[in-house]
């Protein structure tokens, strides 16, 4: 498994994608998903993973979508991560034989701003949180998903999430659970290596439920911390790659 992408919930997606651009980031607008529920706006690293930039069509419909993302309103912020599967069927017999379970597969897709049509599946684990993350795997070519070259190609260098801290009450066990998930061979004390990233389990703040806390990218640029209030809720440091 590799990690796909960050799912960061926003109320105007439109203020949003200008505020990231701000940052540095260049938006490409994703469409609108299959289930009327919301749209999104991507912004592609360089390294295949990607922030979903989400908000609901309308705050006041009381239908959630498959993820239950509705629950986190009226907030804004880092909600949700999400793994790629090469084969989701043969993955979720390996869960539920570790013991998990599982919620799915459930069919879904999106718009895309010039008509076309994607379609994917995805899979939820049963949890307190969002401690662990959810499955999906391509029913249409991954790269009408998730654009690359120039849409990858961000003003303040970013490429890669170097490192996504995951907020959780128990870090040794939380890391065990993630590991056996993941499929991960070995992992050392409560950090886990996914692909290119480091998964990191740290005890959260007391009034935070269990799920993904702040994310740090490889960055050409020099090391910084970004605007949480352009960022709309969401911690990101940006780590120099020259060290």
């Amino acid at each position: 498994m590799r990690l796909d992408h960050l799912v960061m919930l926003v109320r105007d997606l439109e203020l949003a994608s200008a505020d990231y651009e701000r940052l540095g980031f260049a938006v490409t607008q994703g469409g609108e998903h299959a289930d009327g529920l919301t749209r999104n706006a991507l912004i592609p690293l360089e390294d295949g993973s990607y922030f979903e930039l989400v908000s609901f069509l309308n705050r006041e419909d009381t239908r959630d979508n498959v993820w239950g993302w509705r629950e986190f309103l009226p907030h804004e912020g880092l909600i949700d991560y999400c793994v790629a599967s090469d084969d989701l069927e043969a993955d979720v017999r390996r869960l539920e034989s570790a013991g998990f379970e599982v919620e799915g597969p459930d069919d879904g897709g999106r718009r895309l701003p010039d008509g076309t049509e994607i379609r994917w599946r995805s899979v939820r684990i049963h949890q307190e949180g969002r401690l662990l993350p959810f499955l999906i795997e391509d029913l249409t070519p991954r790269g009408l998903r998730v654009p690359g070259g120039q849409a990858a190609e961000h003003p303040n260098g970013a490429s890669g999430i170097s490192r996504l801290e995951i907020a959780a009450p128990g870090a040794q066990e939380a890391a065990a659970s993630l590991a056996a998930l993941i499929g991960a061979p070995s992992y050392i004390g409560t950090s886990i290596r996914l692909g290119a990233c480091t998964l990191s389990l740290a005890r959260g703040p007391d009034a935070r439920s269990p799920g993904p806390l702040a994310v740090e990218l490889a960055s050409e640029a020099a090391t910084r911390e970004l605007d949480p209030l352009l960022a709309h809720g969401v911690s990101i440091r940006l780590r120099s790659s020259a060290g």
